[in-house]
């Protein structure tokens, strides 16, 4: 996948899922206004593993929180 998606369509893509997210652009908040889904998944350690992409980039999952104390995401920035 090398199409850059809008937030929004990247959530209408893949429901309940957790992307790795390269080429992002973020507004001054630090919310993810759009970029490219290098992986997708349910299962967030397929996503979350190795190989590298030589890129920086950020994890973010598309559904409701899955976290106590009501976090909406897994938003890092890491160089892959």
């Amino acid at each position: 996948m090398d199409q850059k998606m809008t937030w929004e369509e990247m959530k209408k893509a893949f429901p309940d899922e957790w992307l790795l997210i390269v080429d992002c652009e973020h507004d001054q908040r630090g919310q993810i206004l759009s970029g490219v889904v290098a992986r997708h998944s349910k299962d967030d350690q397929e996503v979350f593993r190795l190989p590298a992409l030589n890129k920086s980039g950020t994890f973010k999952y598309t559904g409701e929180c899955q976290f106590p104390g009501g976090l909406r995401a897994h938003d890092e920035h890491h160089h892959f």
